[in-house]
């Protein structure tokens, strides 16, 4: 899971300074743009850096579901709707075979 987020990370560009923010490279996979079309389904558009929070917490820790969120840049439901999604990528969902 920490290797898909960081992966999902190289396809993001931010930006610093006076118009900063965060926005999704074009050459993004399409499994990623299916997860920014799932985010804004939910949470509505301009989540882009809460997305990016969230890819970075989950590449960042060893245990991604017990890691701490600061709900000020991602809110925690976002942040577990990433987690679940990357979770149907990385693990077996055909009973393990």
């Amino acid at each position: 899971m920490q290797d898909l987020a960081a992966d999902y990370l190289d396809h993001f560009s931010v930006t610093l300074g006076e118009g900063a923010g965060v926005r999704l490279d074009d050459d993004a996979p399409q499994d990623l743009v299916e997860l920014v079309r799932l985010v804004e389904g939910l949470f509505g558009p301009g989540n882009e850096a809460a997305l990016f929070e969230a890819l970075s917490i989950a590449s960042e820790s060893e245990l991604p579901h017990l890691a701490e969120v600061d709900e000020k840049v991602c809110p925690a439901d976002l942040y577990f709707v990433v987690l679940d999604f990357l979770g149907t990528r990385v693990y077996a969902t055909d009973g393990g075979d």
